[in-house]
């Protein structure tokens, strides 16, 4: 028996199960749950491993059930009381769990693994527990709440816990691929939907000739009948005018019966496919707690790592989105908790300072609103402060002095969101990269979502993430640019105004006008499409524009006139264009035509200067930047100096701290990237006497090492050095991309 078949079914079933896993184990460690609760808690963590343990063996796939019965023995050893499940059994079994997905992925999809079965199954549980949380340790609490629908929303999804009758309706399991065909398939519908829109439009043009030509030809009658004609020439004129008259009547009496007849078939047509819209959509939405389920881990992970007391209270989780929506969410919001845990939250002993709790707070709450979701991220942190944010943009070439100065407090909260920004005072694996926000606003651009920030310095941070309900249609407006057709998501656009010509400045070289007591950047659709064609201005005394970039922002398009709004169903273009960003697909017209659908993220920053710059002449000429490398093991500097050698560095290499010290006063580098536990001088001290001893304040120092620990962190901060990554995690891009954001050549 073939049973390929069945590892898809398999994949979403183990899928399910480890998320119940997951957010048990979460519970039971944040709640502090007892009694009966807490046993029902262990019980359904345990059925969900030995289901994965169970259906493994019986589709042969030995390794995944050989980690879930490791696991599943643990659980049971917990559940009879023989184990405290404690942060360190904890951390086993969600260890177990990323194995078994891991392995999964592997077995199915093909993807690569590191997996060893046996040394994993073998450790697996049998090390030494930690302590109970004490003050020192890092805490994370987790808080689920379930607000009332909001006022005003009667006709959205509603976000209140289903009765019994509902819970106890049957499911059926529908393979993703076939709910996405039958997504396409009514989006179809929506297309013809469209074109019998432009039939009835033909026919009403048609009942008008018609009756136009019976004005006419009574018209002529009447002036006929005062000409002289002989009997035999007003019998033929009588007859065939009546003719004329008889088949006009006829005809148009046709045209409007089916008139009405096509417009009352077209009209319930609509109703049907809007109804069958409906229930697609309904069939396509999920709940948002399944975006909830890996946050509570990803928050105690990365408090742990930071040395943070951390609380995390999830609202709204019946709250329902696309299934599109919520898989575009995972990475922006693992980037908001990451931000709001590194850069918001102070440290307990701060805090209590401050007269704050030792615990901070991360709050995340979903709410329907019409026909978009609005999803918060608040931390009762340190909040930001405006002046900094212009002062980090500006050393960091972002911004000029002139531009940095002219941002209000709310301009200067959106730099965070510029490519390369980052207020981290060092460089790790979690954060200080400047590409976590850049990423957040980037992937909700992508599904036609808006992000918003509110922040008190001392008092915290509000990001605020504004979502369609549905991606299976979308707003459109048509418009017309260089002589072509587009689509512009509504979403993306604050509005659309007429620019007269006596409007126009001009400010710093660059074209503006008064829009809303703020001064918007004035562009030309055409000219950034590189399709320009003729002065706007040339025949008409206003043109027509469109306003993107958020409200607080506003910039305005210019174009050559708005032909249409409506509803489309997007496609996709294509793998040969799936990595350009000016558009983000195609919308099929009622005649049969392509528009593409432009991506206003990109124009956003394409207007205001933010893409890439090729290099000038002078720049390529530059030297190639040096570097030390040192690493008393003779693998792992030969292994970083390949990598640095290969990306275009001129590499020298030392054997310790003191070697290293020797090499700087003889001979001059660009940067130093030092491990740090080595004989003679260690890469703490060689740091703190590069910066002490030589005077070298300005070099940047990268230590990379197996320490791993917040307080080994923090030494790499308080000695001087600029980043700070983990062996463990050591990936290469990142290592260049850090040595880019220090050096900025090669």
């Amino acid at each position: 028996m073939d049973l390929a078949s069945f590892y898809s079914q398999f994949r979403d079933e183990t899928a399910e199960n480890i998320r119940i896993v997951t957010e048990g184990l979460m519970a039971l460690e944040g709640n502090g749950l007892e009694g009966e609760a807490r046993r029902e808690r262990i019980d359904a963590i345990f059925r969900a491993m030995h289901t994965i343990k169970g259906s493994a063996r019986m589709l042969g796939l030995e390794e995944i059930g050989k980690v879930a019965h490791t696991c599943e023995h643990i659980l049971a050893a917990v559940r009879d009381g023989q184990r405290m499940l404690d942060r360190f059994l904890t951390d086993e079994l969600l260890k177990g769990s990323d194995a078994i997905l891991e392995l999964l992925a592997a077995t199915i999809d093909g993807k690569p693994s590191s997996i060893d079965v046996e040394t994993l199954t073998n450790r697996l549980g049998r090390g030494v527990p930690q302590p109970a949380p004490s003050a020192e340790t890092p805490v994370v609490t987790l808080t689920l709440v379930e607000p009332a629908q909001p006022p005003g929303d009667e006709g959205a999804p509603q976000s209140t816990p289903k009765s019994g009758r509902e819970r106890s309706r049957q499911t059926v399991r529908v393979r993703v691929d076939r709910l996405n065909q039958l997504l396409n398939l009514a989006g179809e519908l929506s297309i013809g939907r469209q074109i019998e829109k432009e039939h009835l439009q033909a026919l009403e043009e048609l009942k008008e000739l018609l009756e136009r030509q019976q004005r006419s030809l009574l018209t002529l009658e009447s002036e006929l009948r005062r000409v002289r004609l002989a009997p035999t020439q007003r019998e033929l004129f009588d007859r065939e005018m009546n003719g004329a008259l008889n088949a006009g009547e006829r005809a148009d009496s046709i045209v409007r019966t089916q008139l009405e007849r096509i417009g009352q078939h077209t009209t319930h047509k609509a109703q049907l496919i809007d109804d069958l819209e409906q229930e697609v959509m309904a069939m396509r939405l999920t709940p948002v707690a399944t975006l909830y389920a890996n946050l509570p881990r990803a928050v105690r992970e990365l408090a742990r790592d930071l040395g943070k007391e951390t609380s995390l209270r999830l609202i709204g989780e019946t709250t329902e989105l696309d299934r599109k929506v919520i898989e575009a969410l995972a990475d922006p919001m693992v980037h908001l908790i990451r931000n709001a845990i590194d850069h918001g939250i102070e440290p307990a002993e701060e805090r209590e300072r401050l007269g704050k709790p030792r615990q901070g707070l991360i709050e995340i709450a979903a709410q329907a609103h019409g026909g978009r979701v609005l999803i918060s991220v608040h931390d009762d942190g340190r909040g930001m402060e405006p002046q900094r944010l212009r002062e980090t943009a500006l050393r960091k070439g972002l911004i000029s002095a002139e531009a940095a100065a002219a941002l209000s407090d709310q301009e200067a909260l959106e730099l965070i969101f510029m490519p390369g920004f980052t207020t981290a005072n060092i460089i790790t694996d979690v954060s200080g990269r400047g590409v976590g926000m850049d990423v957040v606003r980037t992937n909700l651009a992508e599904i036609g979502g808006e992000v918003q920030i509110e922040s008190q310095p001392g008092a915290g941070t509000t990001i605020m993430l504004s979502l369609p309900l549905t991606l299976v249609t979308t707003r459109v407006l048509l418009v017309e640019s260089g002589g072509q057709l587009f689509g512009f998501p509504a979403s993306g656009c604050q509005g659309t105004v007429w620019v007269r010509r006596n409007q126009v400045r001009t400010i710093e070289g660059r074209a503006v006008f008064q829009h809303n007591q703020a001064l918007a950047p004035l562009l030309r659709l055409d000219e950034l499409l590189g399709i320009a064609n003729g002065y706007p201005f040339a025949n008409a005394t206003r043109v027509p524009a469109l306003l993107i970039g958020g409200a607080r922002r506003p910039m305005a398009l210019l174009i050559d006139r708005m032909v249409d709004e409506r509803e489309a169903v997007i496609k996709p273009l294509g793998p040969l264009l799936e990595k350009q960003r000016r558009y983000s697909g195609a919308l099929q017209l009622g005649d049969g035509r392509l528009a593409l659908l432009l991506n206003p993220m990109f124009l956003t920053q394409l207007g205001r200067g933010t893409a890439l710059v090729a290099q000038t002449p002078e720049q390529s000429q530059r030297r190639r930047a040096r570097l030390l490398v040192v690493d008393d093991s003779f693998a792992t500097r030969e292994l970083i100096r390949s990598i640095l050698s290969a990306a275009g560095y001129e590499v020298a290499t030392a054997v310790d701290g003191l070697d290293a010290l020797d090499r700087l006063r003889a001979e001059t580098y660009d940067l130093v990237v030092s491990d740090v536990e080595m004989p003679r001088v260690d890469g703490f001290t060689l740091t703190s006497r590069i910066r002490s001893e030589l005077g070298k304040t300005d070099l940047p120092v990268i230590i990379v090492t197996s320490l791993a620990s917040e307080a080994h962190r923090r030494r790499g901060l308080e000695v001087g050095a600029q980043a700070y990554i983990v062996k463990s995690q050591f990936n290469q891009n990142n290592l260049l991309e850090t040595i880019r954001q220090l050096i900025g050549m090669s």
